[in-house]
């Protein structure tokens, strides 16, 4: 698919453009690798949205946990 981007800060620009220099890619091959990196972590963050709800939905039904203390003086009886 091809996009075009306007506007682009000018301190943006020279970032991207001396690290596709630097790693001897084209501009083009830097952009798509930013942009391929950020949809990866954006799509890390959105997993770890729904097993964090996940988990405080199974916490939630867990009963609650009692005084340990009578538990521990019980095993030590055994």
């Amino acid at each position: 698919m091809d996009i075009t981007v306007k506007n682009v800060p000018d301190s943006v620009y020279r970032v991207i453009k001396r690290e596709a220099r630097r790693k001897r890619r084209s501009l083009n091959a830097e952009i798509i690798l930013a942009l391929e990196t950020e949809a990866a972590e954006a799509e890390r963050r959105r997993q770890l949205g729904s097993l964090r709800k996940e988990l405080e939905r199974f916490a939630a039904s867990l009963p609650p946990l009692d005084e340990s203390a009578p538990l521990i003086r019980q095993d030590r009886v055994r």
